[in-house]
């Protein structure tokens, strides 16, 4: 449930602010709350511009302002609109994004200011109004309004022990750190990509040490693709295998690109874009070669009409994976929906693996030529089956 008029948040910035998996836990959770709210403004209550000298480029896609309690720039209330609601966050820990959007919920059923309660520890407040929280500043006030989170007459609202982790500790930020790992599995992965995906959060935990950027990782993975598609369409036993191996690593190398990308605070549409149009190129370039693999280990095999048929049928699975699923935000998409992105996934690498170890690769290609037609067939009839009205 969001506010129509747009939430306000109120963050403080400590001198050496802790970090998350290498970025500043104020700077994660302020992604967050844009990501997953309807943030109008995030207002940084700085002592000094070390921060955004440091993290601006991260700021960039924040609707963010700076209040400094180190010089004469414009006092809290200049940057605050009154009317609108307000969030104010305790400066020295990071929420559970599922926990702190139900404290909103229950919050904004309320006309009156809520606090969120963890040990008898207030750990954030909201004001359906800031103008409510102004009052009790002091006039001119550019600093963080600690006594604003404890507002007297406020709802106090307990809050679950795994809402909120400190980072003043080291086993805070542990946590902090595993809870953000774990947030890295998606809905739509396949189900043995799953296994895939282990693979890749402990290798983007070792990227996100080093200079590498997302985008990098993708062209990366795109050339693994490309390489292991090629040596798959040689008909050497020991050719075609490296071919096959190379190409699950690629399927754990396109994990990384977003992992680390939201890891980094690095996500942008051209990376999304390119990531989707890699995994397309290397696709087909994958049943292009499983044809040709067969044409020259087995002569007399027919493999152009259902070479055809799985080209034709993987072109028109993607277009449909993308008009019908991918064109959606993933908060609505179906259960049906959810079943077939996770079907479109890289799952298949597993067989073809296992049918090139076994020298048995032609079995693969009639029957993902009539799998191909049949995916796209039946997700389009599900589709209208389930399309709401």
């Amino acid at each position: 449930m969001k506010s129509a008029a747009g939430l306000q948040v109120l963050l403080s910035i400590p001198p050496h602010p802790p970090l998350v998996a290498g970025i500043p836990g104020v700077l994660r959770t302020a992604h967050d709350l844009v990501a997953g709210h309807d943030v109008r403004r995030i207002v940084l209550c700085t002592p000094s511009r070390d921060f955004i000298e440091s993290w601006g480029e991260r700021l960039a896609s924040l609707p963010w302002m700076e209040v400094v309690s180190y010089n004469n720039s414009g006092p809290l209330s200049d940057q605050l609109d009154a009317d609108c609601p307000a969030l104010v966050l305790a400066p020295d820990g990071i929420p559970d994004e599922a926990s702190l959007k139900n404290f909103l919920r229950q919050s904004r059923q309320s006309h009156e200011p809520t606090a969120w309660v963890l040990n008898e520890t207030v750990v954030a407040g909201y004001y359906p109004e800031a103008g409510r929280l102004l009052e009790r500043l002091p006039p001119g006030s550019r600093e963080f309004p600690q006594q604003a989170l404890a507002h007297p007459q406020a709802r106090r609202l307990p809050a679950p022990q795994a809402a909120w982790d400190s980072l003043g500790t080291a086993e805070g930020i542990r946590r902090a750190e595993d809870r953000l790992f774990r947030s890295l599995r998606r809905e739509s992965d396949g189900y043995l990509a799953r296994m895939d995906r282990t693979l890749s959060i402990a290798l983007s935990r070792l990227l996100i040490r080093t200079p590498v950027t997302p985008n990098g990782i993708t062209a990366f993975s795109l050339i693994v693709g490309l390489v292991g598609a090629a040596l798959l369409a040689s008909p050497e036993y020991w050719v075609a295998l490296l071919g096959a191996a190379l190409l699950w690593s690629g399927c754990v190398l396109d994990g990384c690109d977003g992992e680390v990308a939201r890891l980094k605070l690095r996500t942008s549409r051209f990376g999304a874009r390119f990531d989707i149009i890699a995994d397309n190129i290397v696709h087909l370039a994958i049943f292009v070669a499983i044809p040709i693999h067969v044409r020259r280990l087995h002569s007399g095999f027919d493999v152009w009409n259902p070479a055809a048929a799985l080209i034709a049928g993987v072109l028109l699975s993607t277009f449909s994976v993308w008009w019908l699923i991918l064109r959606q935000p993933e908060e609505r998409r179906a259960g049906p929906q959810r079943i077939y992105e996770r079907i479109a996934s890289r799952d298949f690498i597993y067989l073809v693996f296992l049918l090139t170890a076994i020298r048995h690769l032609e079995w693969f290609l009639w029957s993902a030529a009539i799998g191909a037609n049949l995916f796209w067939l039946s997700l389009w009839w599900v589709s209208r089956r389930t399309r709401p009205g």
